[in-house]
């Protein structure tokens, strides 16, 4: 209660007596947690899913399927980094866009000499072309396709470009103005009241999906693979002008049957990856349903 009431506090303090300064520096600092802190989940949600805990393996359904939420993210497995086969819930460009403004962020709050031109809007401009122009001769010309490495790439620049061209100018009004440990610590308070509900949130949502340890053993499979598409993919994957391309079995049936809504377990059973079974585990009205049990030619 001590805690809260001292949140409480805080929270009057800035509305009713706060400087426009002390303000903003609360912001970016609040930022930077709550990017390090999605970032964290987000880059574990792989491991998370496969957790037999219900609060870690909550923490990862929740990622997958709402996470989306934070940028939009078509999530499309094709366009996503993979660990362990398990892609993050991010888009390859998203997560680069996720880095790049942590990076950019936290820079100017460094004693770091940095040139004066990299504060100029022609800088920050410089940064963020490079992802319109893969965007757009990709996304909509359809002259070329990207691949992850760019995607990532461009991203990371784009973010970083975005974020330091504001947090710089905090920054140089700041300093020496404004108390960054007072401030650093009301952040930490902010951020222990969003980890507590996040965690609180995964705890709820860790009792609504089917576990991977579930879902393969009412396969009735001895799995060479497995793997977790959220909800979302299954809903943008056929809109990728690029799918034909892609010889994945998986990707042409959620292309095909488009499960919408719902994210999807697969779990494989064969040596390659047109030769085998796949299961399809799904979620709906509390329920899960075995949607396919094909064999791949």
């Amino acid at each position: 209660m001590k805690f809260l009431s001292q949140l409480k506090a805080d929270c009057i303090q800035y509305l009713t007596k706060q400087s426009t300064l002390e303000f903003t520096a609360l912001l970016l600092l609040v930022y930077l947690a709550l990017d390090a802190i999605i970032l964290a989940w987000f880059l574990l949600t792989p491991l998370l899913v496969q957790s037999g805990s219900r609060l870690l393996f909550g923490l990862g359904m929740l990622g997958y399927n709402y996470g989306y939420l934070a940028t939009n993210c078509h999530q499309m497995p094709q366009r996503s980094i993979l660990l362990g086969g398990f892609q993050f819930p991010f888009c390859s460009r998203d997560t680069g866009v996720y880095v790049g403004c942590l990076i950019g962020a936290a820079v100017p709050l460094l004693n770091l000499k940095l040139p004066k031109f990299m504060k100029s809007l022609l800088f920050c401009a410089l940064l963020l072309t490079p992802l319109v122009v893969d965007g757009v001769t990709q996304t909509l010309l359809h002259m070329r396709e990207s691949d992850n490495t760019l995607r990532l790439l461009t991203g990371l620049l784009f973010g970083f470009g975005f974020a330091y061209f504001f947090a710089a100018r905090i920054a140089e009004h700041s300093k020496g103005v404004v108390d960054y440990g007072a401030e650093g610590v009301r952040a930490a308070r902010i951020s222990a009241v969003i980890i507590t509900l996040l965690l609180a949130a995964a705890y709820i949502v860790g009792d609504d999906y089917k576990t991977m340890g579930a879902a393969v053993a009412e396969s009735g499979l001895k799995p060479t693979f497995v793997t977790y598409v959220p909800g979302r993919a299954v809903d943008t994957v056929g809109f990728d002008p690029y799918i034909h391309s892609y010889e994945d079995a998986v990707l042409d049936r959620l292309r095909q049957h488009g499960y919408q809504g719902h994210g999807l377990w697969v779990i494989y059973e064969g040596s390659v990856a047109r030769e085998g079974r796949h299961v399809y585990f799904t979620k709906g009205d509390g329920t899960f349903a075995l949607i396919s049990d094909v064999n791949s030619t």
